[in-house]
């Protein structure tokens, strides 16, 4: 009878502490969506501004990793901008250097026993989320829910894990992982990969030690299994990334493992060294950031060196022609919706080049009667189909969640122009196709028609040169010269259409062959510039 309650006792004492676990990680991650939701392209605009030096990134590394709670968030930040080119290599991995410092910042933050203002900062922060209407205080009352429910979940830790100290199956169990370092690194960097925080499980290994559960040896090496295991996030996030992005992931992670590896023989050494701060309910937490802090020291003045070490094991790769259909499309930035839209409008600005290639391809099939344009052509649509069908799921995904009224006019408008610019690869495909059945049947323009339907081509290309960059700088010079081009495309094109006629009346014979041809491709050109103006006139 008794061993039936101790059982229904550890079960309960387990799934408290799952539960106190899982309430955790949630409120990590409100502070870092409210944090990002906020403050994201400013947060991005910081880092992309403010790191001209090695020191200077990693105190803005560590300071927007206390602010977002996450160095996976600040790692798939800096993998974007290394993609745009906009940071350098040694910068990149001098801010995640200073990540790392941040999440052991935040650590000790979030080690103090402050149970009584995690009531305090749940309600604030939920009446300040459920009843402001501005976006930015709304983010706010979540960031600060997410802290009362991290500061509440910590203590809950504490209280359902005390029983555990006096158990006799735990003491064993701990006893043959402190046997086996390695087995124990492993579960815990494996531990710390599934709730994808570091953070979480150091601050877990905290309570525990704090419990009297965990001794200090085992969790001085469960705080290593923490840091090993947190690499590994930011390396999955950066696979689909640019090659830069996936630099900077794999040389963090080579310097911490190097260091936790090294670490190992001499936990006993350092315990001993520092015996009167290892009595201490913070020591775990001092341990993590002195960790961090002698990875920074031994790193950051080498980061150029390993930089270009890094660009030499892991050289730039040529995207393959059938490579993915997208590539900026980053789902671990959903949660941050200004920074998911510049990604996304980064992926639609790709398009109009893949259009341009297309009209260059039906160039040639007017002027020369070339076919070989015809399978770019098809080939050019079937990606852009693609690739916009996975920008209007990632746009979908993105306004899902809470977003500001601006960056909802932002999405509605990226919308907007990728359906005009749908239209027009469309269009381009239809012209090409009606084209191709001409040079298989023979069918020859005439000399004035083929130099008509040129010239509207000519206008056409710089046309869509122009749209994004009216778009995205909203430039009104540029859309003013776009609607003068619409007007001159217009007249061009009703005169195409009385020397059409007129050609007829002469009873030319190539204009009689392909008279539907030209009245088909003339209808096209017209509908393709009117998407074409429609998108210079939407504002990103």
């Amino acid at each position: 009878m008794s061993l039936e309650g101790t059982s229904i006792s550890s079960t309960a004492i387990l799934v408290q502490i799952v539960g106190s676990v899982a309430l955790m990680l949630w409120g990590i991650r409100l502070i870092r969506t409210g944090i990002l939701r906020a403050f994201g392209a400013s947060l991005r605009h910081a880092l992309a501004e403010v790191t001209g030096n090695r020191f200077m990134s990693f105190g803005v590394g560590a300071l927007i990793t206390v602010l977002v709670q996450s160095s996976t968030a600040t790692a798939m930040i800096i993998a974007s901008l290394a993609a745009k080119g906009m940071i350098a290599a040694p910068a990149a991995l001098a801010v995640m250097l200073g990540a790392d410092v941040g999440t052991s910042i935040a650590a000790q933050i979030l080690s103090f026993d402050l149970s009584v203002a995690s009531y305090v900062l749940v309600f604030v922060g939920f009446f300040a989320h459920s009843q402001c209407t501005d976006h930015v205080r709304r983010q706010i009352g979540r960031c600060l829910l997410g802290l009362g429910l991290v500061l509440l979940a910590l203590s809950l830790v504490r209280v359902s894990s005390a029983p555990l100290r006096d158990s006799a199956l735990l003491v064993q169990m701990l006893t043959t992982l402190g046997n086996e370092p390695l087995l124990t690194l492993f579960i815990v960097a494996v531990l710390t990969w599934l709730v994808h925080s570091s953070l979480a499980v150091v601050l877990l290994t905290t309570s525990l030690f704090v419990a009297d559960v965990v001794p200090v040896e085992m969790g001085m090496l469960m705080v290593l299994g923490a840091n090993i295991g947190g690499t590994v996030p930011p390396i999955i996030a950066t696979l689909n990334a640019s090659v830069a992005g996936r630099r900077v992931a794999i040389g963090n992670a080579a310097f911490k493992l190097s260091v936790c590896l090294l670490a190992v023989p001499f936990l006993d050494v350092l315990k001993d060294a520092f015996a009167h701060y290892m009595d201490t309910a913070g020591a775990l937490v001092n341990f993590h950031t002195g960790l961090n802090v002698v990875v920074a020291l031994l790193f950051l003045p080498w980061v150029g060196v390993f930089a270009r070490l890094f660009e030499r094991l892991i050289p730039d790769t040529v995207q393959p022609e059938d490579g993915p259909a997208t590539r900026y499309l980053d789902r671990g930035l959903l949660d941050s919706p200004s920074l998911a839209l510049a990604s996304a409008s980064r992926e639609l600005n790709r398009i109009p080049d893949q259009i341009d290639d297309s009209l260059l391809a039906l160039t040639a099939a007017i002027r020369t009667d070339d076919l070989a344009g015809v399978a770019v052509a098809k080939q050019n649509h079937a990606k852009i189909s693609s690739t916009l069908d996975s920008l209007k799921f990632y746009l979908s995904e993105v306004t899902r969640g809470e977003i500001s009224e601006d960056d909802s006019n932002r999405a509605m408008n990226i919308m907007l122009l990728s359906a005009n610019m749908r239209h027009v690869s469309e269009l381009v495909l239809n012209a090409m196709v009606l084209c191709e059945a001409r040079i298989r049947d023979q069918a020859r323009f005439s000399e004035e028609g083929k130099r008509e339907l040129l010239s509207l081509l000519d206008i056409i290309q710089q046309g869509l040169r122009l749209t994004l960059v009216a778009a995205l700088q909203g430039d009104t010079q540029i859309k003013k010269n776009i609607n003068r081009q619409r007007k001159e495309l217009d007249r061009l094109v009703e005169a195409s259409w009385q020397e059409h006629f007129r050609r007829l009346s002469n009873k030319n014979p190539s204009s009689v062959t392909t008279s539907a041809l030209h009245g088909d491709l003339l209808r096209d050109f017209t509908r393709i510039f009117y998407h074409i103006h429609a998108a210079s006139k939407v504002s990103l």
